[in-house]
């Protein structure tokens, strides 16, 4: 009886371990698949069998290490960096930890790429986090060089990047003053032509009321249609300092439609020269009031806009590398499961990004805007 319950256990043991064997093999070669589709360039198809892999064994971290890889081949650069902090954090294999470190500092280095022609803060706050990451990777390898190159690389951009923010600072500090100065002069045009327009009615009042002659006011009409005409070339001449503002700079939308006020402004204004010249005052002091309410939107949409400016302003502060074999799989694995290389450096992710910038300036001069993947 006793001996009958051993041969039970054995068995049992046996079927067991014939178990783990078989499905050590089929990761194996799920695995092994997904490494030879990543570097023949299939990462879609490599990723299937990659998850794959993890379905079978969960706890495996060089298929899930491999995804990593493969999303970030992808330019999935979110789930990337999900992926490559886990095998860091879940490793006990500290040379995987350190290529887990390496490749993401890779990520947030090509992050930050992306972001230097949107928000430049932002891209400062990646390429430092890049940074500790390599740093990461020198504390478990101090010999490993490429880590310590991209951090030079990375410090040089972030130098080019304040480099930038500062020369922002100064175009919006000079964009500041020369719109104060604007400002100045639109309040000035409403008031000028306000009294104008006080002037036009009170001609009109003492012709009405017999205290001047016919004549008289026609005269005093000529000699505002000629004031009119001058205070018209002022607005004209503010009309042109308004559209040679940086068009590059934020809040734009404020300006334009200050300036679309103006050439409004303009357009009564010369209207009324016009009326003071052959119509008498009625209908010119009616384009004057139309003038004084075009100017005074416009300074309204230009003050706007300064108030808005240092919102702005915080909001945007606010706001050679090697690539490393990723991990082979366990020790006695290690040939067959060894992930695909990443090939990617902190100078390459510079040149691709700058290469694909290119590439979009074209396809937006040719009207042509191609699909981005919903990555």
């Amino acid at each position: 009886m006793r001996v009958k319950r051993l041969k039970i256990i054995l068995i049992i043991t046996v079927t067991f371990i014939l178990g783990q064997l078989a499905l050590a093999d089929s990761i194996e070669r799920l695995v092994r698949q997904g490494n030879s589709l990543y570097n023949k360039g299939n990462f879609n198809d490599a990723l299937k069998d990659y998850e794959q892999a993890l379905v079978d064994q969960p706890q495996s971290l060089e298929p899930k290490f491999n995804k990593a890889n493969c999303y970030f081949e992808l330019d999935d650069l979110a789930q990337a960096i999900d992926l490559y902090n886990e095998v860091a954090a879940e490793s006990k294999d500290m040379k995987l930890v350190e290529k887990a470190k390496y490749n993401l500092g890779n990520c947030y280095f090509q992050q930050g790429s992306k972001q230097k022609d949107s928000n430049l803060q932002k891209a400062m706050e990646d390429m430092q986090t890049a940074i500790v990451c390599w740093r990461g990777a020198l504390e478990i390898n101090p010999e490993n060089q490429n880590a310590a190159k991209n951090i030079e690389v990375a410090r040089l951009t972030i130098k080019d990047i304040i480099d930038q923010i500062n020369k922002q600072k100064r175009e919006q500090q000079q964009q500041a003053e020369k719109q104060k100065q604007l400002q100045q002069q639109l309040e000035e045009l409403a008031e000028q032509q306000k009294a104008l327009a006080q002037k036009t009615q009170q001609t009109i009042n003492q012709a009405k009321e017999e205290q001047i002659t016919q004549q008289q006011a026609e005269d005093s009409f000529r000699q505002q249609a000629q004031d009119q005409s001058q205070l018209k070339d002022k607005t004209e001449q503010t009309l042109q300092q308004m559209q040679q503002q940086d068009p590059n700079l934020p809040l734009q939308q404020q300006i334009q439609q200050a300036g679309a006020e103006l050439e409004q402004a303009v357009g009564a204004q010369s209207d009324a020269e016009v009326q003071l010249k052959t119509s008498g005052g009625k209908d010119a002091k009616k384009s004057q009031d139309k003038a004084v309410e075009h100017l005074e939107n416009a300074l309204k949409e230009l003050s706007g806009r300064n108030q808005n400016q240092e919102q702005q302003q915080q909001k945007q502060q606010g706001q050679s590398q090697q690539g490393q074999d990723p991990n082979e799989a366990q020790q006695q694995q290690q040939e067959q499961q060894a992930a695909p290389m990443t090939d990617a450096t902190a100078q390459e992710i510079l040149d691709k990004e700058q290469r694909e910038k290119k590439q979009r300036q074209i396809l937006q001069r040719s009207g042509y805007q191609k699909v981005e993947k919903d990555w």
